[in-house]
């Protein structure tokens, strides 16, 4: 069989520096002319953070030597990659990036033992197959479109970083893969400067353990020279995590040279994770610490205390690469630790085998806030603020959700709020509260000027951050106000819709309608 060697082959999806069109690029060209590409230009949230993490296993494998901060800092310094080392290195294993090898196929497996041969959908989570049908179309499983190489060599990849568990398999039934449980943070670079490719590799490559692992047996795929066994089995570094093969792949081709199925097996297993993925932000809880993820319904932003978390305890931290980052020793290799940085974070939120969205947020991040336990306490009061619990944004939340409840009761039942509903005047009230969805309203305004009041909270003296706290507690009553009225305005048709507004109005301002120990406050607020 003719291979298809995806270190030379075009499969790779670039955006290039200047004004060069985009184009594909295979693994050689990825690295060797990455100062010159900005960034991967896939469409799908989980393929590119699972491309990015392939790309950083390869310069981690090519160049070991860069966990050395001296030898990091000179090739940051020097702007590109070392072709000839990285010639040598590729020239060690090209057999093992063929495609299409019949002994040791690249991300796949010779010999899966799965009897039948499944869609090319089921490598593809934006498609409709399976449990994911009713995201989208329902039809792909029973037309089955053929894809180019390229596009299966991409598929396999995301497939093996980021597969989701659930049903029979051998040896043992299918496990979730590396990439399914969290908020995956990759950074881009500095706000300030154009994107590049380079940079964001080293950014993602700091020379730390904490973000390299530790030395075991297990390396990056590739360079085993049969295929992977399935077992269950520990992992201990990033080149072993990023190259973990989760599941055992065939691909099945027409006498086009076209992929037209796979044969589909549950392959590896991580036991146990013995470090910290450094992409991922982590939570505690009195039952451990757990990766940030997704919600259904919630913005990334209102987690940013987390992912801006420098460790102390046990009680979290921000990703390895950002607390990295936050160092002061940073200046030494030319990077501003007190600049604003951009990080894409990619992730799934699934409901056991079922994919319920796949996500591409961008943040800002400040390392000066990870550094500076006075400014991260200062971004944690803005999102939570215990001391004053009535100016905090899911209280405020809280109450814009019974202003609302306060309009539906007197507007679809002419009831006031808080008196007794039966169950079906109840189901009806909800049903209205949903369609208003001032909840949605609310948190899209405060997401779009949260920035500003992060890189406030980054660069203002100290002994005005309290200054910022007071701005945000009035702003988001200006939003809650906003988000109610912008809702319910165009409602006001008759006697009863005015009073319903009345209602809202009243309980958004005081909880009651009947506020006994303060004032009337007639003072209109302004709209956001």
């Amino acid at each position: 069989m003719i291979p298809f060697n995806l270190l030379d082959e075009p499969w790779l999806p670039v955006r290039w520096c200047g004004d060069s069109p985009p184009s594909m690029v295979g693994l050689r060209d990825a690295i060797v002319k990455a100062h010159d590409i900005s960034e991967l230009a896939t469409d799908n949230p989980l393929e590119t953070i699972a491309l990015n993490r392939l790309l950083v296993a390869v310069v981690a494998s090519a160049f070991p030597e860069l966990i050395e901060p001296r030898e990091w800092a000179a090739t940051w310094k020097k702007g590109q990659f070392d072709v000839d080392r990285y010639a040598a290195y590729l020239d060690r294993h090209t057999d093992h990036f063929d495609l299409l090898s019949p002994t040791r196929p690249f991300y796949g497996d010779p010999k899966t033992d799965a009897k039948e041969v499944s869609p090319m959908s089921r490598l593809q989570h934006a498609a409709a197959s399976g449990n994911n049908a009713v995201l989208f179309s329902h039809d792909l499983d029973a037309v089955n479109k053929p894809v180019d190489l390229a596009e299966a060599a991409r598929a396999l990849v995301c497939t093996q970083a980021a597969a989701l568990g659930g049903g029979v398999a051998q040896p043992f039934n299918l496990c979730h893969a590396p990439l399914v449980g969290g908020a995956f943070f990759w950074l881009r670079g500095a706000v300030n400067e154009s994107p590049s490719l380079f940079r964001a590799l080293l950014l993602n490559l700091p020379p730390t353990t904490e973000v390299w692992g530790e030395d075991a047996p297990n390396s990056a795929t590739w360079e085993s020279e049969k295929p992977p066994v399935a077992q269950k089995r520990d992992v201990s570094n990033l080149r072993d995590l990023f190259t973990f093969q989760s599941r055992r792949l065939q691909l099945v081709l027409n006498s086009d040279r076209q992929v037209i199925g796979v044969r589909y097996n549950q392959g590896s297993k991580i036991e146990k994770l013995l470090f910290h993925d450094p992409y991922l932000a982590y939570r505690s809880n009195k039952d451990g610490e757990f990766p940030l993820r997704f919600g259904l319904g919630r913005a990334l932003w209102q987690d940013s205390a987390i992912y801006m978390m420098k460790q102390t305890g046990t009680d979290g931290h921000a990703p390895r690469t950002l607390n990295w980052l936050s160092k002061r020793t940073m200046r030494q290799y030319g990077i501003d630790s007190q600049a604003a940085y951009a990080v894409d974070v990619f992730g799934l939120v699934n409901d056991q085998a079922k994919v319920e969205l796949w996500r591409h947020e961008r943040v800002t991040i400040y390392p000066e806030i990870i550094a500076n336990e006075t400014r991260w306490q200062a971004l944690m009061e803005l999102l939570n603020d215990e001391k004053n619990p009535a100016d905090d944004a899911k209280k405020r939340a809280d109450r814009l959700r019974e202003a609302t409840r306060a309009f539906a009761t007197r507007a679809r039942l002419n009831k006031p709020w808080g008196v007794r509903l039966g169950d079906v005047e109840r189901a009806d009230r909800d049903a209205f509260v949903q369609m208003l969805d001032t909840d949605s309203r609310y948190w899209l305004l405060l997401g779009s000027r949260f920035d500003g009041y992060l890189t406030r909270i980054a660069t203002s003296p100290i002994e005005e951050l309290s200054n910022v706290r007071a701005d945000w507690q009035k702003f988001i009553w200006k939003a809650a106000y906003t988000a109610l009225n912008d809702a319910l305005r165009s409602l006001a048709q008759d006697a009863r819709t005015y009073q319903a507004l009345a209602d809202a109005d009243m309980v958004l301002r005081y909880g009651t309608l009947y506020p006994k120990n303060e004032p009337l406050n007639t003072k209109t607020t302004e709209a956001v």
